[in-house]
């Protein structure tokens, strides 16, 4: 009976011992098991004669990981571990068996990016695949017959590859109404009158949306010349700068991907005064000639209108990235990529370039209360009944 006390005894021991080593142990293992997920993003442009995707993968290590986000091997695949290609099927071709073009991109080193981030630089690896003269967006005369693009991640290992399909937003110039794209050197009126006469009318910029298209963001871009001089008087030069500043008027949407729909965005022509007053320095020393003279036309060629398109996946994604404003700050995460992370989707820009500027909406630049400071000024080429705002 002792020697069986004594061995309950020392069972209990020995339990205590393991349980208090348990209890008292200050390791805690903060990171899950690893699981690799796969990053890809790649915006089609019809437009454009070269496409780009960007391929990454997630990491996790033992210590900080702000520091392995440095570490190109961390985030980026090496050579010949993945291949991208990209398939164009016909609008009826739902089994995705018979693709009537394949691209296939090649991994590019690309040095533009800042290294001031928390991600390392300035080279990072993206794919890109040439497509001379554009892509291809509908298969007949019928808008609604577009074709299908789907994209594959494939992998050299043999894991599953990642796809994902979107359409291509249709290729329509013509479809901007206001401001006319037929007129060269449309003049844009953000003012009328002069001095405590002055008013300030609204521009109604108009276009219909183009099969495929969604969201639309529009922006006006405004060229000059800014001349820092030595002097007040304006007689030694110090330097000069062509700029283009954009100012963003707002965005729309359209009721439905299939076009045709009338999209119109007023814009107060005081709004234009006050943006520039809040971009620019007034300085003595600082003046700006508006855009260029146009003999041809005889107009000033000093603004461009610009659409920038999003189709719906596109529309969809920055909808549920959009900045939180409401108490529930949980947003969830959208991806159109099958097996993996990302965005698959089309994008493009339409504009009406070289727009002038009226009479009126000219004096209240030169003279006005909100960017007489700015000491704008035309070309010294300006003619006709614009003339006196011309630069010396």
């Amino acid at each position: 009976m002792m020697r069986k006390a004594i061995g309950i005894q020392v069972k209990w021991a020995l339990f205590v011992l393991v349980a208090l080593n348990a209890g008292c142990s200050t390791e805690v293992e903060l990171n899950a098991p690893y699981e690799e997920r796969t990053l890809a993003f790649c915006l089609l442009d019809p437009a454009a004669e070269e496409q780009w995707v960007r391929v990454n993968r997630t990491w996790l290590g033992e210590g900080n990981n702000l520091e392995f986000a440095l570490v190109p091997d961390s985030s980026e695949y090496a050579d010949g571990e993945v291949t991208v290609t990209v398939d164009q099927f016909g609008p009826n071709d739902i089994a995705f068996e018979n693709p009537l073009l394949t691209f296939t991109a090649q991994d590019t080193i690309l040095q533009d990016k800042d290294d001031d981030g928390i991600f390392y630089g300035p080279e990072y690896k993206a794919y890109r695949f040439m497509t001379p003269g554009g892509l291809d967006v509908n298969a007949g005369n019928d808008p609604e017959d577009l074709y299908l693009y789907r994209m594959t991640v494939a992998f050299a290992d043999g894991r599953p590859p990642l796809t994902a399909l979107t359409t291509l937003i249709g290729s329509s110039p013509g479809n901007i109404s206001n401001p006319p794209a037929g007129i060269p050197g449309f003049n844009l009126n953000f003012a009328s009158g002069s001095g405590s006469q002055v008013t300030y009318p609204n521009i109604n910029f108009k276009w219909s949306s183009t099969s495929g298209a969604k969201r639309y963001e529009a922006a006006l871009l405004i060229h000059f010349t800014e001349r820092v001089w030595v002097d007040a008087a304006h007689t030694e030069l110090a330097s000069e700068t062509e700029r283009t500043i954009r100012w963003d008027l707002g965005e729309e949407t359209a009721d439905d991907d299939e076009g045709g729909e009338e999209i119109k965005l007023p814009t107060n022509g005081e709004a234009f005064y006050l943006y520039l007053a809040s971009r620019l320095e007034a300085d003595p020393f600082i003046t700006r000639e508006l855009g260029v003279w146009n003999n041809n036309i005889d107009r000033i060629r000093a603004f461009d209108f610009v659409l920038s398109i999003a189709n719906e996946e596109l529309d969809i994604y920055l909808s549920v990235n959009a900045p939180v404003t409401g108490i529930i700050q949980d947003r969830p995460v959208y991806t159109n990529i099958a097996g993996g992370l990302g965005l698959f989707a089309s994008r493009t820009q339409q504009s009406v370039d070289g727009l002038g500027i009226s009479k009126p909406a000219v004096q209240e630049l030169v003279e006005g209360q909100h960017t007489a400071v700015l000491q704008f000024c035309l070309p010294p080429e300006t003619e006709g009944d614009i003339a006196e705002y011309a630069c010396p």
